[in-house]
C-alpha cells in the first residue's frame, strides 16, 4: 500500500514491530512542500515558539516565518507546510541535525514511524511507513506503547474531528464559484489556523471554529 509515495502497511495495538531513530536527520530532509502543519500543529508551534523566539508572539508570526501556504487541491482548499531551507531541503527547525522544536514538532514526525487514519468505526486506524529501510533494525517496539507515548488523547480527538469534518468543508469548497474563491479560502485560512488564543485550550475552540467555517461557507454559497 502506497501513502503519499510511501509504502505503508496496516498494523495492530498489539503488535510489535522493530525501530530504532539513528538521529540520521533523513527524515527531515528533502521535504519541500510535504510536511503539512494541522491546526493543532499550528497551535503547539506558536505556544513553544514564543518561549524561544523574540519574535513570535502568537500563530500568525510562527506561520509567517516558518511555514508557507500551499493549496492541497484543485478547488483552492488551503494549508500550511513547513518551509525547508539548503540546497537538500531539510526542515527549518533542523539545526545540527537535530529537531530544534521537538517538543512541538507536528504531528507527522511525532507519529513516525507510524501514521493514523479514520476507521469505519468513527476511530483511528494506524500504519507503518516503511520510507527508511535502514530505520527498521535492532530495537523492538510496541505500537499500543509508542501510540500512548507519542500521540495523546488530544491529538487522537482532534484528528476524529478533523476527519469528521474535512469532507463537508472540501464538497462545500467545491461549490463556492470562482469569484468567491478568494473570500473562501481567507476563511479557511483563518477559521482553521489563526483565531485562537494559546492561553486557553485548543479542541473547544477548533471546533467553535469549524462550526463558524461551516456556517460561513453555507452562507457563501447561497449568495450565489
Amino acid at each position: 500500500m502506497m501513502n503519499n509515495g510511501f509504502e505503508v502497511r496496516p498494523v495492530n495495538y498489539r503488535e510489535r514491530i522493530q525501530f530504532r531513530c539513528t538521529c540520521c536527520g533523513d527524515c527531515c530532509r528533502h521535504i519541500e512542500e510535504s510536511v503539512m502543519l494541522e491546526s493543532l500543529d499550528a497551535y503547539r508551534l506558536a505556544k513553544y515558539l514564543r518561549q524561544i523566539d523574540p519574535y513570535v508572539k502568537n500563530i500568525e508570526d510562527a506561520l509567517a516565518k516558518y511555514a508557507a501556504p500551499i493549496l492541497l487541491t484543485d478547488n483552492g482548499f488551503p494549508v500550511y507546510v513547513l518551509k525547508t531551507w539548503g540546497e537538500d531541503d531539510a526542515c527549518i527547525f533542523l539545526k545540527e541535525n537535530r529537531c530544534s522544536v521537538y517538543p512541538a514538532r507536528p504531528r507527522t514526525c511525532r507519529l513516525y514511524p507510524l501514521t493514523a487514519a479514520p476507521a469505519s468505526n468513527g476511530q483511528l486506524c494506524y500504519f507503518l511507513c516503511r520510507d527508511k529501510p535502514h530505520h527498521f533494525v535492532g530495537d523492538s517496539i510496541r505500537v499500543r506503547d509508542w501510540v500512548k507515548e507519542h500521540f495523546k488523547r488530544e491529538d487522537q480527538e482532534f484528528l476524529i474531528e478533523e476527519y469528521a469534518r474535512i469532507p463537508r468543508l472540501g464538497q462545500a469548497m467545491k461549490q463556492i464559484k470562482e469569484d468567491d474563491l478568494a473570500r473562501a479560502i481567507v476563511l479557511v485560512m483563518f477559521r482553521r489556523y489563526y483565531n485562537y488564543d494559546l492561553d486557553a485550550p485548543f479542541l473547544p475552540q477548533f471546533c467553535r471554529n469549524m462550526e463558524a467555517l461551516q456556517h460561513e461557507m453555507e452562507q457563501l454559497i447561497k449568495q450565489d
